[in-house]
């Protein structure tokens, strides 16, 4: 934590108080730690991290680029990741607490997570660096860490572009919609965005540079920037509509002299990697043709397979992947891996960790498709990959001979296949996917004067595809409302984030599904499939025809947001399981889907495939209960095991809230209103619906938190943040200067926000008196505590605040108040507001004063 000190210099409160590195540590022997030892940071690396601590440096003074270009191999993740841990280690003011590392495959990201972790480990015992703890994966499921609890901790995120992007649009991917907003607010506050990969990102990379804009215009109380990193790059790639300027780019080795001399590097930059095309029958859609191409690729491969060295075949399409992997499988050779992006995570994993290192002499055929294109640190003696845009191939030959390794031996081949046959070819589009063809006959274009694919020989990257859709400031402003629209549904940002044919939905596969819905937990992380929409409905549709199946096990289930759960049939408490709703129609990019096992479409050795019609292994551990897929109707946090009186509970917030506060830095009004919003937060757990929920009959004893939380008893659909709200805004006055601390009072589960109706499943009340989420007109709400020498009185509640237009009694509507905040502060800054009051109330759950150890 820094001050600022007379004269514009800046003053490390830590450093002051023996609490970070200052002078006692050279960047040099930081990385050599993280490295344990054996590593040594180029001089770009070094240029990247070092800044002085408590020095005369203005604020304004630039930092990083916004692109960063360098050669595979040379260590782009350990030159940011390092970077930055390091300037937490000099407790550098300018540093943003969360790194959010964006990855465009989900091959990546355990890579990375791995890097991440060991560097952090090896780091630990020198102050201000992130805790390995505080490295988290966002992959979806209910087993994602609660890394939103802590905001104040430095924290790596690390996700692939689906999950991260989707978040940064306020419609987080495979995961409650009722914390979309907290996650929007902590991934536009005071965080670094590292997206990686430029060339693969799609959709995505226009919108990250579009966020960038919105973020550099509209400002928030902590700043959040953005860095692009890729061996291939332009930064005329970066420009948007809003995002205009140049950007500043360093260019490795080129920038840095240092580096340009440098042997290591000139080994990796000059690698030879000697190219010829091979002639090969052409893909077809027919089985017999697609057999036969899968048959004469594995050939070719075999024929020029290095016998003690990894051979790697990079292809298009899953499905081609696992046809060669099949092929390779059937004869007598080498070892024979599949990499692919279709895969659950452990099962990804272990293939993942099978692949050879650097270096390591290792007779293996690896088989895989554009998934191994980046990041992934391999180097095979010969390549045999299928023609592919520019920027693909590319990254394909950054596979090979990786450090030069293979140089003084000839070099390691590329053998490259030509997918697309003459320019009349009728089935060239068919076979040009996921590319175009104009992409595809680019890059064949420019192959055949290419000699030799070392990285100081393959000039300009080219051009990418123009954006389909671009975000828009509108856009965004519009999916701040998180309630889906009056049919049931959400606006779909699936443009935004993939090239529309590359949206991805996600599938478990549960044994005797269809015949325990009401006991089935909520989704793990290691259970999810990502499978592209195109083929889940295609799939999808074939398996509802399917005449051999039982048709329960043809039925694919999701869970219903406004599901409520109570007692099954034979009056067990299903309260903490999700309510499971039969899919009817088409899935849409994000859902989650659920089939019983004995619906096939999956192996552990291949991946997602339709055509397999074996039972699905399931993954072990995913039967216990967790805290399962919230729905509108819970409140998760509220069992714990132990009571907890309202009044205590109303101050343990505040006074967590207010400690948020001072670390991150909110100030003024918005302190303030999110002190206030804390005191009053849950006033409306007063009422007797809520009390009821909680078992407690003794109305002299409010209570905030109960060892049971029955959401079959008492009032359908009942939220208490709205009750608190109404007798919060009543006690004020119905006052506009309230409006702030009653938007965070109402929004704190993230259920309540801009909009207010009832639910579509939610029953009327019964004389007719208006209602919303469970409140009707005219309920009482007690006398309560606030703590503190405060109290909220007891107050009957009004809902003609609902209504659209001015009301005698409540003045303004509640929508004319949240969109005047939404005008007013913004929708980085008002998410901020909010996402610190709601965190404020996470932490308390772990709170000492709350009775359990942090």
């Amino acid at each position: 934590m820094s001050i600022r000190v007379p004269g514009g210099a800046y003053a490390c409160m830590d450093c002051m108080a023996g609490g970070c590195l200052g002078e006692s540590m050279t960047y040099r022997a930081f990385f050599k730690t993280a490295f344990r030892g054996t590593g040594t940071p180029a001089a770009w690396q070094s240029a990247l991290a070092e800044r002085p601590c408590c020095s005369d440096v203005p604020a304004e003074t630039p930092t990083w680029p916004d692109a960063l270009i360098a050669p595979t191999g040379l260590g782009k993740t350990a030159g940011v990741v390092l970077a930055w841990a390091w300037r937490h280690a000099q407790c550098d003011p300018d540093v943003p607490r969360r790194l959010v590392y964006c990855l465009p495959m989900r091959t990546l990201v355990e890579q990375t997570e791995a890097a991440a972790k060991a560097w952090m480990m090896a780091l630990a015992k020198i102050p201000g660096v992130p805790h390995p703890e505080d490295v988290h994966v966002l992959m979806g499921g209910t087993d994602e860490p609660p890394w939103f609890k802590h905001p104040d901790r430095p924290t790596i995120l690390i996700g692939t572009q689906d999950m991260l992007v989707s978040r940064a649009l306020m419609r987080g991917y495979a995961m409650s919609r009722f914390r979309w907003p907290v996650d929007f607010a902590l991934l536009h506050t005071d965080a670094l965005w590292v997206f990686d990969e430029v060339q693969a990102m799609g959709a995505a990379r226009p919108t990250s540079a579009q966020l960038e804009a919105f973020r550099r215009s509209v400002g928030g109380p902590r700043p959040a920037r953005s860095l692009w990193v890729s061996a291939t790059l332009r930064g005329d790639w970066l420009t948007t509509v809003d995002f205009r300027a140049p950007p500043k780019v360093l260019r490795v080795p080129d920038d840095v002299p240092e580096d340009a001399a440098d042997t290591r590097i000139q080994a990796i930059v000059s690698a030879h990697k000697p190219v010829a095309p091979i002639e090969m029958p052409k893909p077809g859609q027919k089985k017999d043709d697609a057999k036969a191409y899968a048959e004469a690729l594995a050939r070719a491969a075999l024929d020029r397979h290095r016998p003690g060295h990894p051979t790697l075949v990079i292809v298009n399409t899953v499905a081609r992947a696992q046809a060669v992997h099949k092929t390779l499988k059937a004869v007598a050779g080498p070892e024979t891996l599949l990499i692919h992006s279709r895969f659950r995570p452990s099962d990804r994993t272990r293939v993942v960790e099978r692949l050879p290192a650097p270096g390591t002499p290792r007779d293996v055929i690896i088989v895989a498709t554009q998934a191994i294109e980046a990041g992934v640190d391999l180097s095979a003696a010969v390549l045999v990959t299928e023609l592919a845009p520019w920027a693909s191939l590319v990254q394909r030959f950054g596979r090979i001979n990786r450090r030069g390794e293979y140089s003084a031996d000839g070099g390691a081949p590329v053998f490259w296949i030509d997918v697309m046959g003459d320019a009349d070819d009728k089935d060239a589009t068919s076979r040009a996917a996921p590319y175009t063809t104009a992409e595809l006959e680019a890059a064949r274009a420019r192959l055949p004067s290419l000699s030799d694919a070392a990285p100081s020989a393959l000039g300009d990257p080219g051009n990418l595809p123009p954006a389909r859709r671009v975000l828009r400031r509108k856009d965004l402003v519009e999916l701040f409302d998180t309630d889906p629209d009056l049919t049931g549904f959400d606006v779909d940002i699936s443009p935004y984030v993939r090239d529309a044919e590359d949206t991805d939905v996600r599938v478990l596969w549960r044994e005797d599904a269809p015949n325990t819905l009401d006991t089935q937990p909520a989704p793990t992380r290691d259970e999810l499939c990502a499978v592209p929409i195109g083929r889940a409905k295609a799939w999808l549709q074939v398996l509802r025809k399917k005449d051999k199946l039982d048709p329960a096990a043809r039925r694919p289930w999701h869970i219903d947001p406004q599901g409520q759960n109570g007692r099954n049939r034979k009056g067990h408490d299903t309260s903490r399981f999700p309510t499971w709703r039969q899919l009817d129609g088409d899935p849409w990019p994000g859902l989650v889907l659920m089939l019983d096992a004995s619906a096939g479409g999956y192996t552990t050795d291949g991946g997602f495939d339709p055509d397999s019609t074996a039972a699905v292994t399931a993954v072990k551990g995913a039967d216990a209960p967790k805290a399962g897929a919230e729905t509108a109707d819970d409140d998760q946090d509220t069992r714990q095991n132990h009571p907890v009186p309202l009044t205590a509970h109303l101050g343990h917030v505040a006074a967590e809230a207010e400690a948020l506060c001072d670390t991150l830095g909110v100030t003024g009004a918005e302190r303030d209103a999110v002190v206030t919003a804390a005191c009053w937060h849950d006033v409306g757990k007063a009422h007797a619906a809520f009390q009821a929920r909680l078992g407690n009959a003794d109305q002299a004893q409010l209570l905030a938190k109960a060892t049971a939380y029955h959401r079959d008893t008492g009032r359908a659909h009942f939220r208490h943040e709205l009750a608190s709200t109404l007798a919060f805004l009543a006690h004020h006055q119905w006052s506009r200067e309230a409006d702030l601390a009653a938007y965070l009072i109402a929004a704190h589960h993230g259920k309540v926000r801009l909009s207010l109706r009832a639910l579509p499943k939610e029953a009327p009340a019964t004389d007719g008196r208006r209602f919303a989420r469970g409140v009707w007109e005219g309920d009482v709400l007690p006398t309560v505590d606030l703590d503190k020498g405060m109290t909220s009185p007891a107050s009957t509640l009004v809902l003609s605040i609902m209504d659209l237009g001015r009301d005698d009694v409540t003045g303004a509507s509640w929508t004319e108040r949240t969109r005047a905040l939404l005008d007013r502060y913004g929708p980085f800054r008002l998410a901020w507001a909010g996402g610190a009051g709601a965190a404020g109330r996470l932490a308390c759950v772990g709170n000492r004063a709350e009775g359990v150890p942090r």
